[in-house]
Parts: C-alpha cells; structure tokens; sequence
C-alpha cells in the first residue's frame, strides 16, 4: 500500500464509514440484534456492526483486508471480546481467497455494505457458501443497481467513475439479480427496500438468505 493510500483509508475512508454510513445503523441493528451462534462477518471495516449484534453471538470472526480500517477495527473487537465474554478475532484478508476456517464451521455469515466495493463477488459469496453450515443464514444488507430505466439508475451510472475512486471501489450500480442463487442460497427472506443513505445509492437488499 503506497503512503498516499494509508493515508486516504485511515483518514478519509474510515470517516466516511464511520458517519457517512450512520442512515443505515437502524437496519444494522434490525438483522444483526437477531444474530445466533458462530458469526463470520466479511468486510468488518471499522467494526460499526459491533453496538448491533445480539446476545446470541456465541464466537464472532471478523474479515477486513484493508490494513488501516483493521487497526481500528481490532481494537473495538477486543472490547467486544472483553466485554460480552465471547472469543472473537480479525483475520486481515481478503475474504475473495481462502480464509483457512473450516468448511461449515459457522451458523451465520454476515456481510453488511461490502459486495459493492468488491470486485471478485462471485469468489466472497462462494466462500460464505462453503463456510456456512447447511441451513445456516447469510446475513445481507447492501445498496445495489436502481431498477433499470429510472433517473437513479441513471445517475449511478453517470457518478459510477468518480463514485469508486473515492470511496475504495465502491460500485453504486452494483447488480445482484440471479448472484445468490446461483450459489446456493434460498433467498426468500431478502427484500428490496429504500436504505437512509444518500439518494443515489438509496435502493437496498435486506435480509437473510439460508444456505440450501
């Protein structure tokens, strides 16, 4: 990482993160409050999803690849640990590649506002598939593409390029149509709905999706 970027992520992105993110704390705290058991999160960040995870959290691993966001987000999941008297760790790295967990090891898989800044969906859903016990959930709330031929789609499309430059490849046209079936999740228990984020980016899928 060049000095330019640890600079941007530590002081820039994870502000961002931090209170840019703050619209959607009440969905967090909607799909996270019922969270049971093992927990894999993908993409912690910063650890904003800690205040909202329920007391059926048995163990919670904690996925960011991104150095600095890492840092920061360590020292709350220790204070998590410490506090809540669960074990808890953070893996930096990418959950794209093989994260060395065993294969349905965990009851929940949470990823909250990640897929759209990563390139490689395909590669971090299967692995949250392989991860997952049979019948565990996929914890999901993401903003993703407007529906087609709407002015907001269309705005995505025109901020696309400067909208990932800024905010560490954030895509804010992000498809998902088909991509959860086509892994193996049952996704009767997500719905599309408005997110309290800025309009462009306002459309969301939330929910739960269980591992067929």
């Amino acid at each position: 990482m060049s000095a330019v970027s640890d600079v941007w992520e530590r002081e820039v992105l994870s502000r961002v993160l931090e209170y840019g993110m703050r619209g959607v704390d009440p969905v967090r705290h909607e799909v996270l409050a019922p969270v049971q058991g093992r927990v894999l999160e993908l993409g912690f960040g910063t650890g904003a999803s800690l205040p909202h995870y329920g007391p059926g959290v048995t163990e919670l691993v904690a996925v960011e690849p991104a150095i600095q966001l890492a840092a920061i987000g360590r020292a709350r999941l220790e204070r998590f640990a410490a506090e809540r008297s669960v074990p808890a760790s953070l893996l930096t790295a990418s959950a794209t590649r093989p994260l060395g967990l065993d294969a349905g090891s965990f009851d929940t898989v949470v990823i909250l506002f990640v897929l759209c800044s990563i390139k490689h969906v395909d590669e971090a859903l299967a692995q949250a598939h392989q991860l997952l016990r049979p019948g565990g959930s996929l914890v999901l709330a993401e903003h993703v593409a407007a529906d087609a031929d709407t002015v907001r789609a269309q705005a995505q499309r025109l901020v696309r390029p400067a909208w990932k430059l800024a905010l560490g490849g954030c895509d804010p046209h992000k498809s998902l149509d088909g991509t959860l079936e086509r892994h193996g999740f049952d996704v009767a228990g997500l719905e599309h709905r408005e997110l309290g984020l800025p309009w462009v980016v306002r459309s969301g899928l939330v929910g739960s999706a269980v591992r067929r």
